[in-house]
């Protein structure tokens, strides 16, 4: 509890500081921010206390050590979270922490907050910092999971209904083109570039397909007919067998048979492209 009134505290001054120059930024601001970054995941990840038993007292310390986040978050030009190696890490750090044990406070942001977070989660995913990388894949797994599962819930409950409680579910039906384009920019990765973290981007890529079924299909049918005649129906069977025995679920072992199925997709799509002369860029395949 401590440590959130830190955070708090000392977030709360470097948000005090006025516009500075460019050359002074980072010492004088953002430098601050990443220390704040890493004292939050300290205190989220440690395992000091029970923060479930924080609402109950009525005690706002984690509450306002959030809230203190976002407006640091919101301050800071996306650009730089990933122009300052040491901001992108623990930033992306605290995000992957605040993903995996507390999604109810990212779903229940506002949408443009929101919205910055899954746009500087695209932006990490082509990050030249594996680990910048791999936290980001991780951080959009919990977050497409939380949605695929609270979507399952809904269905079940209450056909084409979306409740008015979950932002982040609105989001999605309202903005589907941020989800839509890390699909294409997960996959496009796997396909045709040096993907040093397949295992990590394998696990989201599940969900972002259950997620966008129909855009899915689209791409691969993009990426078939791109390739020269002699060589769609490899292509096909290829996309064929990345689904084979794949449900509609999330469930680990349906996860773990997809892993299997994408390592393979893999080393068939680039045997596929072997010794073609002229193709055209992953990037144009997908559009």
């Amino acid at each position: 509890m401590t440590s959130t009134l830190c955070f708090h505290n000392i977030g709360s001054r470097v948000l005090t500081m006025g516009d500075l120059p460019k050359d002074q930024v980072y010492r004088m601001k953002l430098k601050g921010m990443s220390i704040c970054f890493s004292m939050l995941k300290a205190a989220l990840c440690g395992g000091y206390v029970n923060f479930g038993v924080f609402c109950l007292y009525g005690d706002n310390a984690l509450d306002d050590a959030l809230n203190t986040f976002v407006k640091m978050l919101l301050s800071i030009p996306q650009n730089d979270l990933l122009d300052y190696p040491k901001l992108s890490q623990t930033y992306y750090f605290l995000l992957e922490a605040l993903a995996q044990d507390h999604m109810n406070f990212i779903s229940s942001l506002e949408p443009q907050v929101f919205l910055y977070i899954l746009s500087s989660i695209s932006e990490g995913l082509t990050a030249l910092d594996t680990m910048v990388c791999t936290g980001c894949c991780a951080t959009l797994d919990h977050i497409v999971t939380y949605i695929f599962r609270r979507l399952s819930k809904v269905t079940k409950k209450r056909p084409n209904q979306t409740p008015d409680s979950e932002n982040i579910l609105r989001i999605l039906e309202v903005q589907p083109d941020i989800f839509r384009q890390m699909l294409s920019t997960v996959l496009n990765i796997i396909m045709f570039e040096d993907c040093r973290n397949q295992w990590s981007m394998s696990r989201p890529l599940l969900g972002l397909i259950l997620l966008n079924e129909e855009y899915f299909s689209q791409l691969r049918q993009n990426v078939i007919s791109s390739q020269p005649s002699e060589k769609q129906s490899a292509m096909a069977q290829c996309f064929a067998n990345l689904m084979d025995a794949i449900e509609r679920s999330l469930l680990t072992k349906n996860r773990d048979r997809f892993t299997q199925n994408l390592s393979t997709f893999r080393r068939d799509v680039n045997d596929s492209l072997k010794g073609l002369t002229g193709v055209v860029s992953g990037t144009d395949m997908m559009s």
